[in-house]
């Protein structure tokens, strides 16, 4: 583990972030809510021996989940995390109105985008070949929630269900494509990262930039991202805590 640390430590700490966000009334909670609810998932399959090397692949998660982590230390101690994930915090505490969605999605994106290739990496030890069918096995998990958080959604954002319904950006066939195209560019950086080592810098510092541009664009870079948010906004609780409250129940 990294630094002794497990799956355990993980979700107390992630539930540490949230109950500050809670009491604080910030979406910044609302990616860690989520990503409680994976990682928790994750942690049960490493318990009953779904991976091939269990042990490797809860390090990758707990290795994983500390960027994340580090990164919400360093934004809330007045300090610059990466890019991404600045443009994700910011937009959390800027008092502009954005969807659940929003606040997710830009999470997800600075996460999976910049932070899964350079864990993956890390763990590798240069041998990346070895970890790919487990870091596929994990696509699956992935995949099983996508109904569950596509519900949960649904459940505090009426015009997001009603978005659902449509088959718009959040049908499942959509959201699997999605997440899955993003994992395998996380994959293509590790190995680029395993292979290029000398260029490892730079090439970090090319994918923050090109993810904290996407992630500004999730947030509402663009005339019509900037309408469906007003649009689905006016039928969201204010209180985020609804949010919180609906991820804890999924």
């Amino acid at each position: 583990m990294s630094n002794g640390r497990t799956l355990h430590d993980v979700l107390g700490d992630l539930d540490e972030v949230i109950a500050r966000a809670r009491d604080e009334h910030s979406p910044i909670g609302i990616f860690p809510a989520m990503y409680r609810c994976v990682t928790a998932e994750i942690h049960d399959a490493v318990r009953t021996g779904f991976f091939d090397d269990n042990q490797r692949l809860e390090h990758l998660a707990v290795v994983f989940a500390d960027r994340y982590l580090d990164a919400w230390r360093q934004w809330e101690s007045g300090n610059h995390p990466t890019a991404s994930w600045e443009v994700a915090f910011a937009a959390a505490e800027d008092g502009r109105r954005r969807t659940i969605a929003q606040h997710l999605f830009a999470g997800m994106n600075a996460h999976i985008n910049l932070d899964l290739g350079i864990a993956a990496a890390d763990v590798s030890g240069g041998r990346m070949e070895e970890t790919h069918d487990d870091f596929l096995r994990v696509d699956d998990i992935l995949f099983a929630r996508i109904n569950a958080l596509q519900d949960t959604l649904g459940t505090v954002s009426r015009r997001m269900a009603w978005v659902d319904r449509l088959g718009l950006f959040l049908d499942e066939r959509i959201m699997r494509i999605a997440i899955g195209s993003a994992r395998d560019r996380a994959w293509d950086l590790a190995v680029d990262l395993t292979t290029r080592t000398g260029a490892a810098e730079e090439i970090i510092a090319a994918r923050d930039r090109e993810t904290a541009d996407f992630g500004t664009a999730i947030l509402g870079g663009n005339s019509m991202v900037r309408f469906l948010s007003r649009v689905v906004c006016r039928a969201e609780p204010r209180d985020v805590t609804k949010a919180l409250d609906a991820f804890a129940a999924g």
